[in-house]
């Protein structure tokens, strides 16, 4: 086991890193810009958003007070890149924002401070990077976050639901389903998949993962039903036929709050 000796009250190699804090100080300084619209200032500065450019934002003086804002920029991006702001990601991003000292006011993430400007400046980058953070779980995570924008609406409509079942096929390997809605006296036990992309590759996997579980005897009376994602144009046409060949029932997501209560409800 080694052990380290302490020299002059510093550990070793520390002498090394005693200028860089000033080195980063004047490194940010020179990579940082500012510009003119008016009576605000254009802030960049150079660390990168989630669209890999450097993070840029807006700030002025209001009466001794420094107001910033992103000008809705951030939460646009989510909006851009397919992820809707549902009511759990909305309360998670203000949560960051009140850790910060900061608010989401009409889709702008802000700040005022009347004093410690440089730290409040310094909680406002943060707020900005740790929100768009979100964006890289987002585009990971793209499948279930539709699954995620199908339960909102759901949970609107008072519809009751399992999600996220696995489900053992007969061929011995287990099948995800995005949501289960019990049997009742109206309804057979139903599954469902909410694909993000509503195309070939969505009408193989689902219906192969269908199939293996529809064979075992406890389930042959069980129904499938998929929910499309229409908000930016209308399903794929040969996607929804082929679903609907197969006995397949296709909910548009347009079309879910008027469905809900008779087809997923108990």
């Amino acid at each position: 086991m080694s052990t380290m000796v302490k020299t002059d009250g510093l550990m070793p190699g520390l002498s090394d890193v005693d200028g860089l804090v000033d080195e980063y100080t004047e490194w940010l300084r020179r990579e940082s810009s500012t510009r003119s619209f008016g009576e605000w200032r254009e802030i960049t500065m150079p660390f990168l958003d989630d669209s890999n450019d450097d993070l840029c934002f807006y700030a002025k003086d209001s009466n001794g007070s420094i107001m910033f804002t992103d000008d809705g920029f951030t939460l646009e991006s989510f909006r851009m890149n397919g992820v809707s702001l549902t009511p759990a990601r909305r309360e998670r991003m203000e949560r960051i924002a009140r850790r910060f000292g900061a608010s989401i006011v009409n889709g702008d993430i802000t700040l005022e401070a009347d004093r410690n400007h440089a730290d409040a400046m310094n909680r406002y980058v943060q707020t900005l990077t740790h929100i768009g953070g979100m964006m890289e779980s987002a585009q990971r995570r793209v499948s279930e976050y539709f699954a995620d924008d199908v339960a909102s609406m759901l949970d609107q409509c008072n519809v009751f639901y399992t999600p996220s079942v696995s489900i053992r096929g007969v061929s011995n390997y287990e099948h995800s389903f995005d949501f289960l809605f019990q049997r009742s006296a109206k309804h057979p036990t139903r599954f469902c998949q909410a694909p993000n992309h509503f195309d070939k590759d969505a009408v193989t996997r689902i219906m192969w993962d269908w199939e293996d579980t529809r064979k075992a005897a406890e389930r042959r009376d069980s129904k499938l039903i998929v929910i499309g994602d229409d908000r930016e144009g209308p399903l794929q046409s040969m996607a929804f036929e082929a679903f609907m060949n197969c006995g397949v029932t296709v909910i548009p997501y347009s079309e879910l709050p008027a469905r809900a209560e008779h087809e997923l409800a108990a």
